[in-house]
């Protein structure tokens, strides 16, 4: 987007409150297309020295702990890519600094799976006031972007406040705005149901799991306002995009750990990495390899460092899948059969293939209800909660 000179006039101090294109000023926020480069990196305590190695990743945007990156490194990593800050909007965690800041009266029934998390109420004042303060330190330690996680308790009273969607999509709206005015782009996290209410005004999604639930196509509307799909898979293989919808998935462990890079698949113009195992460490992680041109991230068109456009991607060596051995390397030698033997042999085949296309049928019928159980609600204890062990 191209800023006419007037802008600069206007931020003069003098000018700057009165001057009609000021709101403009306050919603330059990043563009993320869809089919953007990404990666993921949630550490706690100790360990959040590795953010560091971020720096030397070649992809796009960074999506990485509020609380846990110092200023530094956020500056060091915002030289090179799109800065994306996580953090839990939607609960009280316990060990945050700011946790003291909740009242009694805020704070609703625990997250199934997750000790010292709690849902909040998205109608406090208070909880808005904690939710504003967090998102101008993300524009203040040089965040490009928020995550707030936690944003879907709405249902079956899951939150202990018994809000319905509306409710939700009131919240999101509210902090779309808080972050519009801290020029600060928003994405929805997971929160499939939201979708048609939010999607025009924020500017990315963060799914977890969405081919295991075989809900992916329910991001069309992203993919129609060319807005980016990070989506995130803990094991397997699913780097296929459905029809319509463009996907920028990386294969994480299944441990959910979400501390380590890597992972990113060869599918809309991103190149393959392979996925890291459970045990190995940020730093250890390096790309390798030729290049290839990523969708570029579009920061906000004022005077800044950010980069404009996101450097392209190494490519490591991608894993080869062994193919399935298609027979015996040996001919098997003829044999002579007597007529009447091989008239008799005839009868016993056809009879045969009787018998096989009735367990075919059967097999058939039973591959269709073993899907149908497949399909399941997502449960809590499955989505990723950053300096918490999920099994404590």
């Amino acid at each position: 987007m191209h800023l006419p000179t007037a802008i600069a006039v206007a931020g003069s101090a003098g000018l700057a409150a009165a001057h009609p294109l000021n709101n403009l000023l306050s919603r330059a926020v990043a563009a993320f297309p869809a089919g953007s480069s990404w990666d993921i990196l949630l550490n706690k305590g100790d360990s959040v020295s590795s953010v560091e190695s971020v720096a030397s990743q070649k992809v796009g945007a960074i999506d990485i702990d509020l609380f846990d990156t110092t200023k530094e490194t956020m500056a060091e990593l915002k030289s090179t890519m799109q800065v994306i800050c996580y953090f839990s909007a939607g609960s009280k965690e316990g060990w945050r600094s700011d946790a003291g800041d909740f009242k009694a009266e805020d704070v609703g029934q625990g997250l199934d799976g997750w000790p010292d998390e709690n849902w909040v109420n998205v109608k406090s004042d208070n909880v808005r006031a904690i939710m504003k303060k967090r998102i101008e330190l993300a524009a203040v330690n040089g965040c490009t972007a928020i995550d707030p996680d936690n944003v879907d308790g709405f249902g079956d009273n899951q939150d202990g406040f018994g809000y319905d969607k509306s409710a939700y999509v009131d919240y999101i709206k509210f902090m779309a705005d808080t972050a519009a005015a801290n020029n600060l782009a928003i994405g929805l996290k997971n929160a499939l149901d939201m979708i048609p209410d939010v999607v025009s005004f924020v500017q990315f999604a963060v799914n977890e799991q969405c081919h295991e639930y075989k809900e992916c196509d329910r991001y069309k509307p992203f993919t129609d306002a060319n807005k980016a799909v990070f989506n995130i898979e803990y094991g397997g293989n699913a780097c296929d995009s459905p029809a319509g919808v463009k996907l920028s998935t990386l294969i994480k462990p299944e441990d959910q750990g979400l501390n380590t890079l890597g992972g990113t698949c060869a599918s809309q113009g991103q190149v393959a990495q392979p996925a890291p195992s459970a045990s190995a460490s940020a730093s250890t992680i390096a790309p390798s390899g030729p290049t290839a041109t990523s969708t570029p991230i579009v920061a906000p068109a004022l005077p800044s460092s950010t980069p404009s456009s996101a450097p392209q991607v190494p490519s490591p060596t991608s894993v080869a899948v062994k193919p399935t051995p298609t027979g015996s390397d040996e001919a098997t030698p003829a044999e002579t059969v007597d007529p009447e033997d091989a008239d008799e042999d005839d009868d016993k085949d056809d009879d045969k293939d009787d018998d096989d296309k009735d367990d075919d049928k059967d097999d058939v019928k039973d591959d269709a209800e073993e899907d149908e159980d497949e399909v399941e609600t997502k449960p809590w204890s499955s989505w990723h909660r950053p300096g918490q062990d999920a099994s404590d």
